[in-house]
């Protein structure tokens, strides 16, 4: 069986550290000097990471409650994805210190003379919105620590218990996770903008999430199985999880589609301003390139077969789809404290790099610590015969 200590070795650890702390050090001075530009970076880097990470316990928990199997030769992927939980919630908690910088709510007199956002304080309010980061925060590093505690639990025998507790604590994630990250998105993404709102906008995370995460996912795959240590991994896998990149891009573009739609046909002030930002002001570029990131390339490069069986070419698609999402979350965060565009400032540039470093370092620690392939899982043959 595959071990993954050949290709996660300590030079890249201590590359990677590198980068994390100089990335981190240019995200604080961001902070410090410019709060608003810097914490939007903090907010816009922290959730994409984080996503990923939750976006590997999501993918764990869908195959689980299915009862699949194809992709057990590499889940400790996806489980390894989901140990970042508990650092991006740390990176997500230090938003907390720059709320009157991100949030108009939180400004010292907004509520009392902004009648429309006094009928909202009892929500729109500081520690309010610090409890709900923290119980949400919280219930999700539980359960990515009891996914990943029942699956390891399966290598120290062949009891099918393991596997039964983790349908279960599947089946239970799923529902809560959905209903927090929908809150979340309410609370950290859309209460930048507390005068708009939109009803479609936690589901659209959602699926900004699960296709950003499956690309991520599918990129670490490739990576392990060209250096040797994936074998496994057959081209059928590559064409399941090509096939799963394409369906998610056109869920995110049908959200995408009904939200924008929808507010345009209606053509409500309080609800078209939001776009009106967004295609004004310099912003129409990137956000006219943010539908072609994630979805328009992927929708044509991944619709031939050959080419969701091509690792090469998956790589170069998951790389499209992975900037897309940080694209879409930069116009979700940043033209609500920034009316002209400017372009990529050096605070995202260093948020994006110290965060990311950061991710590959708990990842690959994680891929490192333990038997690349869950060898006492009860789907593991079924797995390695595999075909599409």
């Amino acid at each position: 069986m595959s071990s993954s200590g050949i290709v996660v070795g300590p030079n890249l650890r201590r590359a990677s550290m590198a980068v994390a702390v100089l990335g981190l050090l240019g995200l604080a001075a961001g902070m410090a000097l410019e709060p608003t530009r810097g914490f939007s970076s903090l907010l816009t880097s922290g959730f994409f990471f984080l996503t990923l990470a939750l976006g590997g316990a999501v993918f764990l928990a869908l195959n689980s409650v299915a009862n699949a199997g194809w992709y057990t030769v590499f889940k400790r992927i996806p489980e390894a994805f989901a140990s970042y939980v508990p650092v991006g919630a740390v990176t997500l908690l230090l938003v907390l210190a720059g709320l009157p910088s991100l949030y108009l709510w939180a400004r010292p007199g907004v509520m009392e003379s902004d009648h429309l956002l006094h009928q909202k304080a009892a929500f729109l309010n500081t520690p309010g919105f610090a409890l709900r980061m923290g119980v949400m925060l919280g219930l999700w590093v539980f359960f990515t620590w009891r996914l990943r505690r029942n699956s390891l639990a399966q290598d120290a025998g062949s009891s099918p218990e393991p596997t039964k507790r983790n349908v279960a604590t599947s089946a239970l994630f799923l529902v809560v996770f959905a209903l927090s990250f929908c809150l979340a998105s309410f609370d950290w993404l859309m209460s930048l903008e507390p005068h708009w709102f939109s009803t479609i906008y936690g589901l659209y995370n959602i699926a900004g999430m699960l296709e950003s995460s499956v690309a991520a996912i599918t990129v670490a795959v490739i990576l392990l199985k060209r250096s040797g240590v994936l074998r496994e991994v057959n081209t059928s896998h590559l064409h399941d999880l090509g096939k799963l990149m394409f369906g998610f891009a056109t869920l995110w573009a049908y959200l995408w589609f009904s939200q924008f739609l929808l507010i345009w046909y209606a053509n409500i002030p309080e609800e078209t301003v939001y776009f009106v930002q967004r295609m004004h002001h310099g912003w129409q570029g990137p956000f006219y390139l943010n539908v072609v990131l994630n979805w328009a390339l992927p929708f044509v490069l991944l619709l031939p077969r050959p080419a969701k069986r091509n690792p090469l070419h998956l790589c170069f698609v998951a790389g499209i789809m992975l900037a897309g999402r940080w694209l879409d979350l930069h116009l979700m965060i940043a033209p609500s404290n920034m009316p002209e565009y400017t372009g990529i400032s050096v605070w995202d540039v260093a948020g994006l790099l110290g965060l990311g470093a950061l991710f590959v370092v708990t990842v690959t620690r994680t891929v490192a610590s333990v038997p690349l392939i869950a060898r006492n899982d009860p789907y593991l043959a079924e797995s390695l015969h595999h075909h599409t």
